[in-house]
């Protein structure tokens, strides 16, 4: 989910940081297994905060044990043995990563679009092997939708957001029971906001310069950001995280207090932390995969 999604783990206890970095193994092994080695290769640590999230739901049990990997053959690191909340975090994240690299196709810089030729075929294959052709569709109807309101300079932040913010929303509450998709779904919504507003934000000057599509720079007329609209983007994307806390708040937390505090330290400490941009200070981390 594009580098965004990481906890502030300085605030982590060791149990808890241990548990976050064996998820993550988890998922990097359970995408090994069922969509294959390539997929693994652009897996990022925002998996982790999706696979936790569905881990609440359905059978708990977390079993974590000492693996080697090729990424690591000369020491064991702990991961977590596969489950449902693994799998699907597997399946999905293939699908996302293909679909993103798909839409890459269209981008107007050469290299993006060269990069993107080469790796789609294998991207591509690791999503029919996701074997979720229902969701594949939607996701891509809804980077179908993205990408028309960019031909047609759509200079409304909050409307590509949103559309953004529904394709999350449906990959966080797919395959789970009816009573229980309203909260999964308003945690994707607001988590997808936020990460397309920010990464608008993020990007601005970059854009600006090269003329690439970014709302705020339509929205701003192509102007350097000031500090006070630098400020104004800030609170909004604030009010957006106020949005995600509290539907997490509804999620199942009883008896799960080492995930309730991954996720809570997500929402309410690493997120915040990522928009240090905005304010002239360094960020606590970087966008980018493993």
């Amino acid at each position: 989910m594009f580098g965004y999604v990481k906890p502030y783990a300085p605030d982590l206890y060791v149990r808890e940081y241990e548990l976050y970095r064996a998820t993550y193994c988890g998922v990097c092994k359970s995408m090994r297994r069922h969509t294959g080695i390539f997929s693994t290769l652009t897996l990022s640590y925002d998996s982790v905060f999706l696979a936790l999230v569905r881990m609440l739901y359905g059978d708990r049990r977390i079993e974590v044990e000492d693996r080697r990997c090729i990424a690591h053959p000369l020491r064991r690191r702990k991961s977590l043995r596969e489950n449902a909340a693994l799998e699907y975090t597997a399946r999905t994240s293939a699908i996302l990563i293909a679909e993103n690299i798909r839409d890459d196709l269209h981008d107007r810089g050469f290299f993006k679009r060269l990069r993107a030729l080469l790796l789609y075929p294998y991207a591509a294959h690791a999503a029919r092997r996701a074997r979720m052709p229902a969701l594949r569709a939607q996701i891509r109807e809804s980077l179908s939708r993205i990408y028309e309101m960019e031909k047609r300079g759509e200079t409304s932040v909050d409307t590509v957001a949103s559309v953004f913010g529904e394709l999350l929303g449906t990959v966080f509450c797919a395959e789970i029971c009816e009573e229980d998709r309203e909260t999964l779904y308003d945690i994707g919504h607001a988590l997808g906001c936020y990460i397309y507003a920010a990464d608008a934000a993020e990007d601005y000057e970059d854009d600006r310069r090269r003329g690439a599509y970014n709302p705020l720079v339509l929205a701003y007329g192509g102007e350097p950001l000031t500090d006070e609209r630098r400020k104004t983007l800030h609170t909004s994307l604030l009010l957006t995280l106020q949005r995600l806390s509290g539907a997490v708040e509804y999620l199942p937390l009883d008896g799960a207090d080492a995930v309730e505090h991954i996720l809570k330290n997500t929402v309410y400490v690493g997120l915040p932390n990522r928009l240090s941009f905005l304010q002239g200070t360094p960020s606590d981390g970087k966008k980018g995969s493993k």
